[in-house]
């Protein structure tokens, strides 16, 4: 993964005094969101990655990007009314202990808000996912970060899951992978005379790759011959994206891993919760997922059932969305709160035939 960076955008030009502030954090990546309560609309963005979230470093970590977010934006502490923190259990019993508003240069009473666990040792970061998803009806989520992490709700209750997984669909095992943040690359096409062309989010130059454009290399030379269906580059040691970046033999094998062990953690649960409720919607979430064309990519690729639910959703980052309701909706938050409570882990029951299915979705 590319070294340590933070990129920082900002969304518009005006502003109430009516803001709060949603930090959404994973093992190798925060997030921090300005949302305008007056507005109702982002302000601006901090994000972070390349890096690796513990106990010990934190407290201090998120105290930078927030003040990092309120000195680019040019936002006066007295604008921020209150703060929402999801993250993995460890960073949020380090944020309760060590994180003071002082030190983030915010008012000293302020409101800080963390999302809860939920069974399974579940973080925050997923519960805020689960919040962004829950609306009418049953609902499935997924999210695809360092592990398969998947919820069912169905009428008061909540049962999670947990598939680990070895980084190659959140570009952490990638030897050139990053966030689709700016500077990453984003699509990937081939021409009828073979160049490789690519395009870049943001304006900057390219720092990195996507997983979801990683995954779709892979298509790429598993279309081309370059690449057999048990997942090994025929001609070539690397598959280059441009001069500077590449998709590894190592690489190929971690996306190969991640897409067999979503496919059949997704296969598990969906048969498991089809005898508890039916359910309206599926929303699936992650670096794998962060665009259209990406989705398209993962479903061709086969990491995606059918079958989980009457329609599905996808989105890149939920999280963000799912701290921001929280905090303008607190009866939201007293259900999520309520439901993690609740909560029931069945990750043993999927981990019975998971082997079976894994081996099943292997080939590409």
């Amino acid at each position: 993964m590319v070294k340590d960076r933070t990129v920082f955008e900002k969304y518009r030009s005006e502003r109430s005094a009516e803001l709060v502030i949603a930090l959404w954090v994973t093992r190798h990546s925060a997030s921090a969101v300005l949302y305008d309560t007056a507005l109702e609309r982002r302000f601006a963005r901090v994000a972070r990655f390349g890096t690796t979230f513990t106990y010990e470093n934190a407290a201090e970590g998120l105290c930078g990007l927030v003040v990092r977010l309120l000195r680019e934006s040019g936002t006066p502490r007295n604008a921020v009314k209150c703060m929402g923190i999801a993250a993995p259990a460890d960073i949020t019993m380090a944020a309760e202990e060590l994180l003071e508003p002082a030190d983030m240069f915010l008012p000293p009473d302020i409101e800080i808000v963390y999302l809860p666990m939920a069974a399974g040792g579940l973080g925050g970061d997923f519960t805020a996912v689960v919040a962004a998803a829950v609306g009418q009806g049953n609902v499935i989520a997924a999210d695809v970060t360092g592990s398969l992490r998947l919820a069912a709700v169905f009428g008061d209750r909540l049962v999670t899951a947990n598939v680990p997984l070895k980084g190659g669909l959140d570009s952490t095992a990638l030897e050139s992978g990053m966030p689709l943040e700016s500077g990453a690359i984003e699509l990937i096409d081939r021409e009828p005379d073979g160049t490789v062309c690519y395009s870049v989010a943001g304006d900057g130059d390219s720092l990195g790759i996507s997983a979801g454009a990683a995954m779709n290399a892979v298509r790429i030379m598993r279309q081309n011959g370059a690449l057999d269906s048990d997942g090994i580059m025929i001609d070539r040691d690397l598959f280059y994206i441009g001069e500077d970046f590449y998709i590894s033999q190592p690489d190929v094998r971690a996306l190969q891993s991640d897409k067999a062990a979503v496919r059949a953690g997704l296969e598990l649960f969906g048969k498991y919760t089809s005898g508890l409720a039916e359910f309206e919607r599926a929303v699936i979430s992650g670096e794998c997922f962060g665009s259209e064309r990406a989705a398209e990519v993962m479903a061709e690729m086969g990491s995606v059932p059918r079958g989980l639910a009457d329609k599905y959703g996808w989105c890149r980052l939920p999280g963000e969305q799912g701290v921001i309701n929280c905090l303008l909706d607190r009866k939201l938050m007293e259900n999520i709160t309520t439901l993690c409570e609740r909560s029931e882990d069945i990750s043993n029951r999927l981990y019975e035939d998971f082997d079976v299915f894994y081996i099943k979705n292997l080939e590409f």
